[in-house]
């Protein structure tokens, strides 16, 4: 049986072509579960050992002449894509410029982004890595000032009910007693006073959860997947709205709300058993950066 997923169980398919193969070893060579084995100078396939194929596509990847495919997991044969030369792809110094410039944005003018670009930004967002294939990543993109301005009024009207409910001395002690002491000081201490903010904010007519943005993608993941998925997923589909010169930023105080109504959740396109992630905003830049800052990590150790 193969890792379950939003697919089923079943493991991927893998076929060798043997009038085609060269023998090379390689498939056998890049195999990470060890399905495709070089024996006697022939590929042989054991897909019940260990998971059986998780379909990661790599024996097609680096097969020379194209003798193998798999199916399965969602993935076919004509997944498979020419590889952009060297030249073609960012070198080092490109990418850490890109990475430089990029800054959270939360002032946009008002053009709108077209579909051919969000669809661009998702299509390279889809090669994000995941813990195991298939992606079990969902997106919902809202295109269009007005619809981003309805999710941004549903977050709000989400918190003004959760500043209702914590307003009860009752309940609030009742939280102070069974959260951990840090959940409960960054509830009380942020998640709460971030709700007046936005509740306050959308009674004045300010967007402070997503900031009067253009368009938006909303990222889910499946009970089956990890919400770092998602994460990598909405951190790629950011670094390519960057390239595309556009602005962007993660917000993350839309998820929770969604994820406690099943109405949000039909409303947004989300499974009602997948768990919101992140919502990256976008849109042009209405006060571009003149400059870059340089961040660091808390710590950095070498073992």
């Amino acid at each position: 049986m193969g890792i379950i997923s939003s697919f089923g169980t079943a493991p991927g398919t893998p076929v060798v072509e043997t009038e085609r193969c060269l023998h090379c070893g390689k498939c056998a060579a890049i195999c990470p579960v060890g399905v495709l084995q070089l024996k006697d100078e022939n590929i042989k396939i054991d897909n019940n050992i260990h998971f059986g194929c998780i379909a990661c596509g790599q024996c097609m990847m680096v097969c020379p002449n194209g003798s193998i495919a798999v199916t399965g997991r969602n993935i076919t044969p004509e997944d498979i894509v020419e590889l952009p030369p060297p030249e073609q792809r960012a070198n080092r110094k490109q990418l850490t410029a890109l990475m430089l410039a990029r800054r959270s944005n939360r002032n946009f003018t008002d053009e709108e982004v077209s579909r051919e670009m969000l669809d661009s930004i998702i299509l390279a967002a889809a090669s994000a890595p995941m813990g195991i294939p298939p992606s079990e990543v969902g997106i919902t993109a809202i295109l269009g000032h007005s619809k981003v301005a309805e999710l941004s009024r549903d977050t709000a009207n989400g918190y003004a009910g959760m500043l209702k409910v914590m307003g009860n001395p009752f309940v609030r002690g009742l939280c102070r007693i069974f959260l951990k002491r840090v959940t409960f000081d960054r509830f009380d201490g942020f998640i709460l006073p971030l709700g007046k903010v936005i509740v306050d904010g959308e009674r004045m007519g300010k967007d402070y959860v997503l900031y009067n943005a253009p368009a938006a993608l909303l990222f889910h993941v499946s009970p089956y997947s990890d919400s770092a998925d998602a994460v990598i997923a909405c951190t790629y589909a950011m670094l390519a709205a960057e390239s595309a010169g556009l602005g962007t930023c993660i917000i993350g105080c839309s998820a929770p709300i969604l994820a406690r109504s099943k109405t949000l959740k039909k409303k947004y396109h989300i499974p009602e058993d997948h768990t919101p992630a992140l919502v990256l905003i976008l849109g042009y830049h209405d006060h571009p950066h003149q400059k870059a800052i340089r961040r660091r990590f808390l710590s950095v150790n070498y073992q």
